[in-house]
């Protein structure tokens, strides 16, 4: 579902945003650390740190959606990846070390953009929960006349 060209895209360390919506369509998100896109592109993985992730279990559970926004801030390239959750546990010590170079990367594209390092040092992204979602649907989201387009 998430095509292999965009797979490099979307695991160099971005902003990351997730979010879900309860029964009466109330939004609720969180910044999360990092994602793996596993082979085939048909599922992924959402690092969220623990801290943040509470106000996301009560709607998972109750509809089992997940959307998770990407956007690179040098250039405003974003897209959006819609699922379904299929799993939601630990992280494990071995997976740190992906969360830990894709948030490095995140703080880098913040550093592009004028923000130092420091103002994100406060940001929580460790330990984390991983969210595991079967890919349903992938829009393009950078400004432009092609934003909104499903790109698979």
């Amino acid at each position: 579902m998430i095509p292999k060209a965009l797979t490099s895209f979307l695991e160099q360390g971005l902003s990351l945003h997730v979010g879900t919506r309860d029964e009466h369509l109330r939004p609720s998100g969180a910044r999360a650390a990092a994602v793996i896109v596993e082979p085939g592109g048909e599922h992924m993985l959402v690092f969220v740190a623990d801290v943040a992730v509470a106000r996301l279990l009560d709607d998972i559970q109750r509809n089992g959606q997940l959307a998770v926004d990407f956007g690179r801030p040098e250039d405003d390239r974003a897209c959006q990846v819609k699922g379904i959750v299929v799993e939601v546990r630990a992280a494990r010590p071995d997976e740190h070390d992906v969360v830990l170079r894709q948030w490095q990367g995140f703080l880098v594209q913040l550093e592009k953009i004028g923000i130092p390092r420091q103002m994100a040092t406060g940001w929580a992204h460790w330990p984390a929960t991983v969210i595991r979602i079967k890919v349903t649907a992938v829009f393009e989201q950078t400004p432009g006349p092609q934003a909104g387009m499903a790109i698979a």
